[in-house]
């Protein structure tokens, strides 16, 4: 028995020596491991963590949701949905879910002034937001710092690239402007004059002056381009003017895909995953930044519609999209 005792004794000397080796070996290799991995590489994706929030989705609005969430999982971010209803009062926003997140991404104008209301202390990048919302949001809220919009309307000088592209240089352009574009008077004379256009504004105050406005329009010029102003393009004046601009053979530049469709000629706009795309950057450049590297940004990557139809009827050859997206992206690399 002591025998046996003996070697029991000895057995237990060897193993737990051979038991410390082993633990400290693994430390150092997981140290070194630290060393070498960088240290993002271990971040947690509780540390990373996004919350989509939205009233509504359907159409453009529901396929930008599933692109992003598709892309910015494949960025390592954990990405979570909030639903809220219109009619909910702000005080009655679910802060618990909100507050356990880095960041919101909020879908839309009426969500993310839902959010401003609430005076929600997160970061809020906010998608599928016209100009004049934005705008008129910034200066309601001017104390919400952390806060940035990637707008839906696509840059001035990028309309008068669509132009180009299609008419060439020296066109006259006829412009309607009313009180949620007439600010950008000075940006289209500038971009217009850069690239050898000319245009011709007419200020609107109301949707009763439209008809006469786009009449003496009609008759000085080449084309008209259309701006993002609901008091002039909206669901009650978009088929009379359209009706009203093709008896006059005035073809239009439309603002989005559906204004092709209705009857403009072209139109140049942003598709869910050229949107999502670009919002998976900004929000890479935030958690590295931890902050906003613009207040505003105007879509980057883009696509052109085009409406052959329409353009035959009025005697205009159209080139192809490719050849119209390839010269647009040139003039911008150039510019």
């Amino acid at each position: 028995m002591k025998l046996k005792g003996s070697i029991d004794r000895d057995k237990q000397g060897v193993v737990k020596p051979l038991q410390l080796l082993a633990s400290s070996l693994l430390l150092y290799i997981l140290s070194l491991l630290f060393l070498i991995i960088p240290a993002d590489t271990y971040a947690s994706t509780e540390d990373k963590k996004i919350l989509i929030v939205y009233q509504k989705a359907h159409g453009f609005s529901q396929q930008l949701i599933d692109y992003i969430q598709e892309d910015v999982s494949a960025k390592g971010f954990q990405v979570n949905h909030l639903i809220i209803k219109p009619q909910l009062e702000t005080g009655r926003l679910n802060r618990i879910k909100i507050n356990q997140h880095q960041l919101l991404i909020s879908i839309g104008s009426n969500t993310t002034k839902k959010l401003l209301e609430a005076e929600i202390n997160k970061p809020i990048l906010s998608a599928l937001v016209p100009r004049h919302i934005a705008n008129s949001l910034k200066e309601a809220y001017p104390e919400k710092k952390n806060w940035s919009s990637l707008l839906i309307d696509q840059p001035v000088e990028r309309q008068f690239h669509l132009i180009s592209a299609i008419f060439g240089p020296h066109k006259n352009t006829g412009i309607l402007v009313g009180p949620y574009t007439d600010d950008l008077k000075k940006a289209l004379t500038k971009a217009s004059t850069k690239l050898e256009q000319h245009i011709q504004t007419d200020k609107i105050e109301s949707s009763d002056q439209l008809s006469a406005s786009l009449k003496a329009l009609s008759y000085s010029v080449d084309l008209l381009l259309t701006l993002p102003d609901p008091v002039i393009y909206n669901k009650s004046t978009i088929r009379g003017i359209l009706l009203l601009a093709y008896r006059n053979k005035l073809p239009i530049i439309g603002f989005s895909q559906a204004y092709v469709k209705a009857g403009a000629i072209a139109a140049i706009y942003s598709k869910p995953e050229q949107v999502s795309n670009q919002l998976t950057n900004i929000i890479e450049y935030f958690f590295t930044k931890h902050s906003f590297e613009q207040p505003v940004y105007y879509p980057e990557k883009f696509s052109v519609a085009l409406n052959k139809n329409i353009a035959r009827s009025l005697g205009i050859k159209l080139a192809t999209k490719k050849s119209i997206l390839d010269q647009i992206i040139k003039a911008e690399k150039n510019k």
